[in-house]
């Protein structure tokens, strides 16, 4: 009579394993649905949150009457709402922005694009495409081709190569670029 309350017990056991490991992984996706998602590296200048759409709308309105019509309201959170300027190249121009500030105080923050799991070899990241050139250039010289370039994090740009395996090929590949060329090649995951 022990056995069957025992296999009761652990059964029910199983599916409450079950149910809450189901539920967290509810819990982060819809996380995730409540995030506005960023499909490219740049700058934000954040004019104010609110935790509410409707508050943050009226942050954003109050951007637009003062001459910021780019602004819009995106999601930041399940609760946080924030009035954002979005996808800015250089730090040099969201402060520029930042200064005029007609009687607001926003912020500049760095916006970093969701990852899709790409493995990259980044060459160099510079403040313009012009100078981004003589990284290209170099890397070129030493018989690196088919370069891509992107925003960087933060403002700029950065030159990549892509298409690795995994991160240990791209390590490898990393190693001896840097050997070769004398760039600071990185690895990172986009």
């Amino acid at each position: 009579m022990l056995k069957p309350t025992l296999s009761i017990a652990v059964a029910a056991l199983a599916a409450a394993i079950v149910l809450v490991s189901g539920l967290s992984g509810s819990a982060t996706a819809a996380r995730r649905a409540c995030v506005t998602q960023i499909y490219q590296n740049g700058l934000d200048v954040v004019f104010g949150r609110a935790n509410t759409q409707a508050k943050a709308d009226v942050i954003t309105g109050r951007a637009q009457r003062v001459g910021f019509s780019a602004v819009k309201t995106v999601q930041e959170s399940c609760n946080v709402w924030k009035a954002v300027l979005r996808g800015l190249d250089s730090y040099q121009t969201a402060v520029g922005v930042q200064s005029r500030r007609a009687r607001m105080t926003p912020t500049v923050e760095c916006a970093k694009a969701d990852q899709v799991g790409q493995v990259q070899a980044v060459f160099g990241t510079r403040p313009t495409l012009a100078e981004l050139d003589a990284v290209i250039q170099r890397a070129r010289s030493f018989g690196y081709v088919g370069m891509k370039t992107k925003r960087a994090p933060c403002g700029g740009y950065q030159a990549y190569i892509a298409g690795f395996s995994d991160r240990a090929q791209a390590e490898e590949f990393a190693q001896t670029a840097r050997q070769r060329t004398g760039l600071p090649v990185s690895i990172i995951v986009a």
